[in-house]
């Protein structure tokens, strides 16, 4: 029996006969053409295997106006360039979501490491005598110069000088191990931009 005289068959008469000698006349070949967009060969097997079972589901609804031949190889290329497609809009998805997890991986480990140090910042400082804390208080936060800061605690610009300096040679000790981390992370950051 001729190929369009199987299709025939099929579309109009259900033949399963004629099915399954139309599957067996064509998966190979159609296998073989969907290798040419699909490296994969049990992708291609699949999507050839779809194929078929689309076109036996949609039996009463097809009007083939070209070859069977034809008709089979364009279904076998659009579907594979269907699948390509899909694929990459999946991969693409994946490494949109995987970048995202990096970024929010590196401000969890930015809010840690901000935490660890701001914590170790704190006890430093709280731990300092009372006036050597007061003065870097009100030189760093708010602001003020060593005249103010002498007139409002009652000590010379010279006391106010050496208990700034004793405050930040300390302070610099302390968090002397998170400098690096601290640049290299910064510079790891502004290096993505």
């Amino acid at each position: 029996m001729h190929i369009d005289e199987l299709m025939k068959d099929v579309l109009e008469n259900s033949s399963h006969r004629a099915f399954r000698q139309l599957f067996e006349t064509f998966y190979p070949a159609l296998c073989v053409f969907g290798k040419r967009y699909i490296e994969s060969d049990e992708v291609v097997e699949d999507i050839i295997q779809e194929i078929f079972v689309m076109l036996w589901e949609n039996r009463s609804k097809i009007n083939i106006r070209t070859s069977v031949k034809n008709y089979l190889m364009t279904m076998t290329r659009n579907s594979c360039l269907n699948y390509l497609q899909h694929e990459k809009i999946v991969r693409e998805y994946a490494l949109e979501k995987e970048i995202e997890n990096a970024e929010a991986v590196n401000e969890c480990d930015e809010l840690l490491l901000l935490a660890e140090l701001k914590k170790l910042f704190d006890d430093t400082l709280n731990a300092l005598p009372v006036e050597y804390r007061k003065v870097f208080i009100m030189s760093r936060v708010h602001d003020r110069n060593y005249r103010e800061i002498a007139e409002e605690m009652g000590i010379s610009v010279k006391t106010v000088g050496r208990y700034k300096d004793k405050v930040d040679k300390i302070l610099a000790e302390s968090l002397k191990d998170y400098v690096t981390a601290i640049i290299f992370f910064y510079a790891y950051t502004w290096g993505k931009f």
